[in-house]
């Protein structure tokens, strides 16, 4: 029997770990890394300097045309490797249901392609970074880092505006441009998912307590009173799955006490440094049922673009009641980008020329009730609960502490969909959906990933094998 080459075998060990550590250290030069970067400062850079320049919107084109060349890259990526993902053909059979429905409706092909460009931009770059075939072992942990330190260095812009006199309001939004309090909620609601998720995954609630603190001090300087509301529903959902996977009492009562702290330090801090100074009413009043009504059913016009502002109640009334005509309608809506329009392009959809309001400003639940209908809101419901089942059934069996993390807040945050799609319109924050489709492209990738083969041993060099385990033990 032939001696085993012992020495050529811990060479070849030695140049495996060598080559594994150049990957881990230098996979911020790879070119997908950078198409990504590129892409993510246009969206979080790019807009704040034009805006600044006294630029409108309309000029904010880079953006475009970096996603382009992402979704450039997600169809070459099929055609070399020969194989299509499931997404795809989602998307496909959305476009050719809703596109066709759109295109019977009378409306103009650049009004379609360009409402199906806002509605699948991000998802496919979700799809680019799950086309991506090695990423670094460690990008679970920079990943959720990364987030965080943004979430620093957003509220430091904050603070450095407030000081140099900026008022808090709609504007006081860190690098988010244009009135940006809406891209920057997102942003800070999406940190805290993953807040909560660190908290589920480790059981470590400091940087969960660091985010939510941080996300306070933001909401108060950009006045986003909601924040309160959504934490307190991000918390539920929260421990509805802390339960749900049997965890402990006594963490829970912890949890729920510390969670009850923070609001009783938000209340005060608002009520006496934001609404005493700018003249607002304290907190509370806006809990009695006539403010809830008048904020749910406004329909005053904006100051500056001259657009209906519905209230979000009074926003979902109106959509059901412009799908209501006729049975086909309410099932499926007026078409693909039928409420969707650019300035820039001089597009609009097919269903804006029949709005009694001439226009109207809205979150996105009320555009999508309108373009989908029933069906289309059903199926994507479907999918938000297929994409958390996933990813909640892969965290509970990584070891990777990281990983799960992303996957729980993740998990959040895609079941919380309706709520943040009626609250504001997030499929065009930027910042926030790049963040969020890569994640999600990043976790599905690992939970669809076929786990290496381990090579077969010869039996002497098997026995001198000592199974971790029994060594640890």
């Amino acid at each position: 029997m032939a001696d085993i080459d012992y020495r050529s075998q811990h060479l070849q060990e030695a140049k495996a770990e060598r080559r594994q550590k150049r990957l881990t250290a230098e996979w911020t030069r790879e070119w997908w890394f950078r198409l990504l970067a590129l892409l993510f400062f246009t969206e979080l850079i790019v807009p704040f300097v034009l805006w600044k320049a006294g630029l409108p919107a309309s000029t904010d084109f880079l953006k475009e045309i970096a996603a382009a060349a992402v979704v450039g890259f997600v169809f070459a990526f099929m055609l070399l490797r020969d194989r299509i993902p499931g997404a795809i053909l989602l998307i496909l059979g959305i476009t050719i249901i809703w596109g066709v429905l759109a295109l019977l409706e009378g409306q103009a092909v650049s009004a379609t392609a360009w409402g199906w460009w806002r509605l699948f931009k991000y998802p496919l770059i979700g799809i680019f970074a799950y086309l991506i075939p090695r990423w670094p072992p460690d990008f679970a942990r920079w990943f959720f880092r990364f987030c965080v330190a943004l979430l620093i260095f957003e509220i430091g812009v904050q603070l450095v505006q407030f000081a140099m006199g900026a008022p808090p309001g709609d504007s006081l939004a860190g690098t988010f441009p244009w009135k940006g309090v809406g891209a920057f909620t997102m942003f800070v609601f999406f940190v805290v998912c993953l807040g909560f998720g660190h908290w589920l995954a480790p059981h470590q609630a400091r940087w969960m307590l660091l985010i939510i603190a941080l996300g306070a001090v933001g909401s108060m300087l950009s006045v986003t009173k909601f924040y309160l509301m959504a934490l307190a529903l991000l918390g539920v959902a929260a421990l509805v799955l802390h339960l749900v996977r049997g965890g402990r009492f006594r963490q829970l009562f912890l949890y729920i006490v510390l969670f009850g702290l923070s609001g009783a330090v938000f209340l005060p801090v608002y009520n006496n440094f934001i609404a005493t100074t700018r003249g607002l009413k304290p907190l509370q009043e806006y809990l009695n049922m006539e403010s809830i009504e008048g904020y749910l059913f406004n329909d005053g016009k904006g100051d500056e673009d001259g657009k209906y502002n519905l209230g979000r109640g009074l926003a979902i009334t109106y959509a059901w009641q412009q799908i209501s005509s006729d049975p086909i309608t309410t099932l499926f809506g007026f078409g693909l980008g039928s409420r969707t329009s650019s300035t820039a392009l001089n597009v609009a959809g097919r269903g804006l020329d029949d709005d009694i309001y001439g226009g109207v400003n809205t979150a996105t639940l009320s555009t999508w009730i309108q373009e989908f209908g029933l069906v289309g809101m059903g199926l994507f419901m479907l999918m938000n609960i297929w994409l958390a089942w996933k990813m909640i059934r892969h965290a509970r069996h990584t070891n990777d502490p990281y990983l799960a993390t992303l996957e729980y807040g993740l998990s959040l945050f895609t079941l919380l969909w309706p709520l943040w799609l009626w609250y504001q319109k997030p499929w065009v924050s930027g910042v926030m959906m790049i963040l969020y489709w890569v994640g999600i492209g990043f976790v599905f990738r690992q939970i669809n990933q076929k786990p290496k083969r381990r090579p077969q041993v010869a039996g002497r060099e098997r026995a001198a094998i000592v199974p971790a385990d029994d060594f640890l033990s």
